[in-house]
């Protein structure tokens, strides 16, 4: 067995991870029913529900700031050493305020009442937190609420690292939640990871080296969830913009070295250029969480789905070495349909695929240098048209590979952002790829990482990210580097 450790850290991250883990726990099958498509020991353990009832739990460590856990808050290891130091310190009269519990949500309050299953997805139910929408238990070890910080960790490179030290040494939380996880596996293969570039990208660097240290042939496959910021139309004078975006490239040129593979997948506030083509099936709402995370999260399972089918050999690293053949490709795209009509010609295939990594348009998205396709739910006639599309690409096996499974299934967690009906599943493609296009948002971030490290402007930004302009200098040069992998000429 194989198994895999999952982390999410961050709120989008932890949005899209509870719509993923809802659509694992869709696969359960019961007595007298079909054999399940997937191998559920890969990604989960056996364990106890609240009631003491066996269950089974995620192989997961999902962090996040505690203010955004809702009804999964508790309180941490670090919360409690606070507490007693003050205790011990403090010899004067010390009254505590305690919150009051956090109603149950309306979703799960619909699954505990009198409501059909098959009437709970019909309207959205009001969502707080992603908590709210869960259809799985957690284990303790996986609730990872981060202690807020009194300083504001939006790009805040340096806090995040910083944090995640203190984080580490008051719970203990590699020699203890997550070496527990490694033992509970019988062969453990590596990480799936979905962080926030803008508030845990700092955090994730040093949670990564920290994992890389003991580590060093586990294979990690990422998903980065980057900022709303733009290189290409943000100023250096844009005091919070910048931080982003130098936040995001500081993200990548770590991720580059310490992750096998990585899908930079654009901030929602970015999509306008893919909104004409996700309308065509989608009403969704595009300042939602609850929505843009459901819509990303289908593409990520999709893409993932052979790691846990039953009877594959695929894993991690199978993955990233197909994707990274070059050995300079280790940043690579997500793409897909979403929800697709029925039936699909090949020119639809290219008119509705879009590519969440770089927003660009459809003409370039046959020059690539690896593609894993995973398609869900389509019919004969859908398969010959896809292939069709897949023979427009120069691309011949081993270097393009389609997978074909059963459709997308909807548990009634999942959102109402379908524009004519509230299907039960879903028709769905999703593709994983390593192109010479992604060369063109590095570009952007080089381009403004190194503008800034010229301008004394800037001192501002980068003093409040504990970064020296060496530091940005090098920042540029590497990603320079990781830009001339994809066959740029900076011309």
């Amino acid at each position: 067995m194989r198994e895999i450790i999952y982390i999410q850290a961050g709120s989008f991250a932890n949005y899209a991870g509870t719509h993923f883990w809802n659509t694992q726990e869709s696969y359960f099958t019961y007595d007298g029913e079909d054999e399940p498509i997937v191998n559920h020991d890969l990604s989960f353990e056996e364990g106890r529900s609240p009631q003491n009832q066996p269950t089974l739990l995620p192989r997961l460590l999902a962090f996040d700031q505690k203010s955004n856990f809702g009804t999964l808050a508790k309180t941490s290891k670090a919360d409690t050493a606070t507490d007693a130091s003050l205790d011990t310190t403090w010899r004067g009269r010390v009254v505590r305020e305690t919150q009051d519990p956090i109603p149950q949500s309306e979703y799960h309050a619909r699954l505990e009442g009198e409501t059909e299953e098959d009437d709970l997805g019909r309207t959205d139910p009001n969502i707080r937190y992603w908590s709210d929408y869960s259809r799985i238990f957690l284990d303790r070890k996986s609730v990872q609420p981060v202690p807020d910080a009194l300083e504001s960790t939006e790009a805040g490179w340096s806090v995040g690292q910083d944090l995640f030290r203190r984080y580490n040494e008051d719970t203990e939380l590699m020699e203890g939640a997550f070496r527990l996880l490694v033992e509970n596996c019988d062969n453990f293969q590596g990480l799936q990871m979905m962080h926030d570039t803008s508030t845990f990208g700092g955090f994730s660097h040093a949670f990564l080296t920290s994992f890389r240290d003991e580590f060093i042939k586990a294979s990690t496959l990422n998903f980065s969830f980057l900022s709303g910021a733009d290189p290409n139309h943000a100023g250096p004078d844009n005091f919070l913009d910048a931080k982003r975006i130098i936040n995001d490239a500081l993200c990548l040129q770590s991720l580059h070295q310490l992750s096998d593979i990585t899908f930079p997948i654009l901030n929602p506030s970015r999509w306008s250029a893919l909104e004409s083509r996700l309308s065509q099936g989608l009403a969704y709402d595009k300042n939602s969480l609850y929505h843009t995370s459901a819509v990303i999260s289908s593409l990520v399972e999709t893409a993932t789905l052979p790691l846990r089918l039953k009877g594959s050999r695929e894993d991690i690293a199978m993955i990233a070495n197909h994707l990274n053949w070059r050995k300079c490709s280790r940043l690579g795209q997500l793409g897909g349909v979403v929800s697709l009509p029925f039936p699909m010609t090949e020119a639809m295939f290219t008119d509705l695929y879009c590519n969440f990594s770089t927003g660009l348009s459809n003409k370039d998205e046959h020059s690539v240098f690896a593609r894993r396709n995973v398609t869900r739910g389509l019919q004969d006639q859908d398969l010959a048209s896809f292939d069709a599309w897949c023979d427009l690409s120069s691309l011949q096996e081993p270097l393009i590979s389609s997978v074909h499974a059963p459709a997308y299934p909807l548990p009634t967690s999942f959102p109402s952002i379908f524009r004519h009906t509230n299907p039960k599943s879903m028709r769905i493609t999703s593709s994983l790829v390593t192109a010479p296009s992604t060369l063109i948002p590095l570009t952007g971030y080089a381009r403004f990482v190194e503008q800034t490290a010229r301008t004394r402007r800037s001192d501002g930004v980068l003093m409040s990210m504990g970064l020296e302009s060496d530091d940005v200098k090098e920042l540029a040069s590497a990603l320079w580097e990781i830009v001339d992998g994809y066959g740029d000429d900076r011309e």
